[in-house]
């Protein structure tokens, strides 16, 4: 073909194109003087472009929502495995949707990326794992604004599509316990003739506590009533005397207890010393006669007792039930002894002479010996110092050893 021929043909082509796009572009440009033509502001839901007619971009995505069945607490655990979190979504310039969701889950055995979700998912059975293991995200997408693109690429405006789809996912962090703890309680008080309630003469009870769970937390019972305890070794302070019946549990970090551990059962000795109450008084727990003094040690139970050189002073304890009965008093050469006796039954004497102590227990009636129920009377039998100090009076029904 002649070249000037194949030039002229296309330069003819490449003419003819022009002239069409400017004959479609003449049907839809302005007259002259008027604005070119832009996009719509201000919709709310996208519009999709004509030819050279660029639409309207919604540029207020949905805001996310989350309810969660479980909530971690401080430490950032739950104490189940299966957690249910329900999503919501909302809008602030009134488009009515549709609305979908997308999720994704991270630390799992089968993580995934975004995906889409219904408005109710439910993570069931995952096993237990560290603070901050599971992290579950969900987002909130306008499902109608996504199907448009609202820029053309012949009209002479420009729109960016923005995103459809929340740009702050909604996100929960967790770590699951689902096990119970255990609790390891041990008393270091013993008492020989009866181990399985021991009598405690120290100014506090040792107690141990531990939990199979570090970082575990306890609560303990004294005789049904709550009292602060720590883990580790534990000194349980101001035990009135009496019967007492301690257990404890512990609970982890994740809130999950353990059961009740079985009771540790001990005997605090009632202290002898001069009521200042009113003379008559019934709430004066020892009565006693004239010349008794008090005396003070540290080798006494709660640091003092009673003295006398008096013959036939006499302390008087209230009625109680007694089964097993004993005398706290100090011992020393010189010393002289004291009868006692439950009720009107018959008495015992305790000689107190013998090797230097500020403190022995003396079994005045063994637990082989029956009940008896009575007032407790102690009465000196001379004129020779007698120190006592404190009465351990209880019926003989002592828990079995484990």
């Amino acid at each position: 073909m002649n070249p000037e021929r194949a030039t002229a043909t296309s330069t003819a082509t490449s003419t003819a194109k022009w002239a069409l796009v400017a004959l479609v572009a003449g049907g839809l440009v302005p007259l002259a003087g008027a604005a070119p033509a832009q996009a719509a502001t201000g919709c709310t839901d996208e519009k999709p472009p004509s030819v050279l007619q660029d639409g309207c971009d919604d540029a207020s995505p949905p805001e996310t929502s989350v309810t969660s069945s479980a909530t971690p607490n401080a430490a950032g655990l739950v104490t189940t495995s299966t957690l249910t979190f329900t999503l919501g979504s909302s809008v602030d310039d009134g488009d009515v949707g549709p609305f979908g969701f997308e999720c994704r889950l991270t630390g799992t055995p089968a993580p995934h990326d975004w995906q889409a979700c219904g408005g109710t998912v439910t993570l069931a059975g995952l096993p237990d794992a560290a603070p901050g293991t599971y992290v579950f995200e969900a987002r909130a997408v306008d499902l109608g604004d996504r199907a448009v693109d609202p820029d053309t690429l012949l009209g002479p405006g420009s729109v960016a599509d923005t995103p459809d789809e929340d740009p702050t996912p909604v996100r929960v962090a967790w770590g699951q316990d689902t096990r119970a703890p255990f609790v390891f309680v041990t008393a270091s008080t013993y008492d020989e003739a009866t181990p399985t309630q021991p009598v405690v003469t120290g100014e506090t009870v040792p107690i141990r506590l531990n939990s199979s769970e570090p970082g575990s937390t306890f609560e303990c019972l004294d005789n049904g009533d709550a009292l602060a305890c720590s883990p580790g070794r534990f000194e349980l302070a101001d035990a009135g005397p009496g019967r007492h019946s301690f257990t404890a549990r512990t609970i982890d970090r994740a809130g999950n207890a353990s059961a009740w551990s079985e009771p540790i059962e001990f005997f605090v000795p009632r202290n002898l010393e001069r009521s200042s109450g009113s003379k008559g008084s019934t709430t004066r727990s020892v009565t006693a006669s004239r010349g008794w003094q008090t005396v003070r040690d540290a080798g006494y139970f709660r640091g003092d007792a009673l003295r006398t050189t008096t013959r036939g002073a006499r302390l008087v304890l209230p009625r109680t039930r007694v089964g097993e009965l004993r005398l706290l008093a100090a011992t020393a050469p010189g010393y002289g002894k004291v009868r006692v006796r439950v009720g009107h039954r018959d008495w015992h004497v305790v000689d107190l002479s013998g090797p230097r102590s500020p403190g022995r227990q003396l079994v005045v009636i063994d637990r082989y010996s029956g009940m008896r129920t009575g007032r407790i009377t102690i009465e000196s039998l001379g004129s020779k110092p007698v120190v006592v100090d404190a009465v351990v009076a209880r019926p003989n029904r002592f828990p079995s050893a484990t």
